[in-house]
């Protein structure tokens, strides 16, 4: 069942990692920002390192509060359910301060007065959401967790972010470096429990899961075939074997680790590539169909991420930023904000469009300039970030883990993504250029500081 090929771009087939994002913990949490300058986000813990590379590389423009309670359920606070209020979001919550620090901060939400779901009036610390982000199609949501979620559609719209890939993640000194679609089916649905059971994952205790409101599980989910709530302990949040974060997911695996080399063995949970850490790594995965399993990136050493770009590696997907619109489709603000929340939709949207020439406001309007989005490409393409900017991609896909078509970014970003991810993929030459006149075939065309073939 867990057949055990391996398929390198280069070196070795086990990853190091990349590094994780920490929250700064406070003793007595400040205030959240509020104003018209400032966006609240509302779903993926996965996608967090992203948009605080963004925050940081968008400066004084707007203040970030962001809130995880899974992307699924943050889509539930911009969507609603069908018949029910959109109601306000009352999760711990985290600002990002224009500029940085490097990790977000607990803050305190203001109190509101709303209408609770059973039409009450209620008054709490809560945020009224602009943007929910969810790490997979609001269709999967619907599909697998919430089947009375609003649908995107008037009113609505579904922005495409930057790339994520998912991962199923093991600690470092386990002996497994591969797993098939199929045997993830088993271990995931079946949590050991005899006699389906996958060696060396054969205690129901060490295997470790989201809840199923969690895109990163969602997304892997379709890549095996297995709907979220049919893994085991995904729809009990009290689990022991159900992580409620990112990092909680992290801490379960390396906990696990730590007891003895058979439990080291057995450890197995579901992360986001960027949400990898110390003592963790990531499985090759082979998908149905594949004849070895794929790494992420090239090899061991290197976040590079070639096997997502150019479609090898099968659990990654774009993340999705759905927002309330006008009639001509430009993100509205909730909270008299609607050009701050353009100036956040823009920049994520920004590496898949071709720069302006020239300076101009980034308020849904006119794209930013080439200067600046290669600072946000620089951003989100850190190994703490883990994402992958649209220009690096060269291929696409617009169903959840459906099929790829081959993709060419309207300007290319491939050497900045590396430069940036310090991992420049094996026989790619990246020639530094200030114009076109200092590129020649077959990269002859000069996109943010480098040659590119388009």
């Amino acid at each position: 069942m867990k057949r055990k090929n391996l398929c390198f771009t280069r070196g070795s087939a086990c990853l190091l990692g990349g590094a994780v994002l920490a929250v700064s913990g406070q003793a007595a949490a400040a205030n959240c920002p509020s104003g018209t300058n400032t966006v609240y986000i509302s779903g993926s813990s996965a996608f967090l390192p992203v948009v605080q590379a963004t925050a940081n590389a968008l400066g004084a423009a707007v203040n970030i509060v962001y809130q995880k309670p899974g992307s699924c359920e943050g889509l539930d606070y911009l969507l609603g359910d069908t018949g029910a209020a959109v109601l306000p979001d009352q999760d711990t919550a985290l600002t990002m301060p224009p500029g940085g620090p490097a990790s977000p901060a607990s803050c305190t939400l203001p109190t509101i007065t709303f209408t609770n779901a059973s039409g009450t009036s209620t008054t709490a610390a809560a945020a009224i959401i602009d943007i929910g982000i969810s790490d997979v199609y609001p269709s999967t949501c619907i599909a697998s967790f919430d089947p009375n979620l609003v649908p995107v559609g008037t009113g609505t719209k579904d922005f495409l972010g930057p790339i994520q890939a998912m991962t199923l993640a093991v600690p470092s000194a386990s002996t497994e470096y591969s797993i098939s679609a199929e045997a993830a089916y088993i271990v995931f649905g079946f949590g050991a429990a005899t006699p389906n059971v996958v060696n060396p994952w054969n205690v129901p205790g060490d295997i470790f899961t989201r809840f199923w409101d969690s895109g990163t599980l969602e997304m892997t989910a379709v890549a095996i075939g297995l709907p979220g709530g049919k893994w085991a302990n995904a729809t009990n949040k009290t689990s022991a074997q159900t992580a409620t974060s990112a990092q909680n997911m992290l801490t379960l695996i390396t906990g696990a680790a730590a007891k003895s080399t058979a439990d080291t063995n057995a450890a197995i949970g579901n992360l986001g590539w960027a949400n990898i850490g110390p003592g963790v790594r990531p499985l090759a995965f082979q998908a149905r169909g594949q004849e070895c399993g794929y790494l992420p990136d090239s090899d061991s050493t290197h976040g590079d991420k070639i096997n997502v770009r150019q479609g090898r590696y099968a659990i990654w997907g774009p993340e999705h930023m759905v927002t309330n619109v006008d009639s001509n489709g430009n993100p509205v603000g909730k909270n008299s904000n609607t050009v701050a929340v353009q100036t956040v939709i823009n920049a994520l949207l920004a590496t898949s469009q071709a720069p302006a020439a020239s300076s101009g406001s980034d308020g849904g309007v006119t794209t930013l300039t080439e200067t600046q989005v290669g600072a946000i490409i620089d951003s989100i393409s850190a190994p703490a970030s883990g994402a992958v900017p649209w220009c690096a991609m060269q291929v696409s896909r617009t169903t959840e883990i459906g099929p790829e078509a081959s993709y060419a970014p309207p300007a290319a970003c491939s050497c900045r993504f590396e430069m940036a991810a310090g991992a420049v993929v094996a026989g790619h030459t990246c020639t530094a250029c200030t114009a076109d006149s200092g590129c020649s075939a077959p990269n002859p065309k000069c996109h943010y500081g480098y040659c590119e073939a388009e």
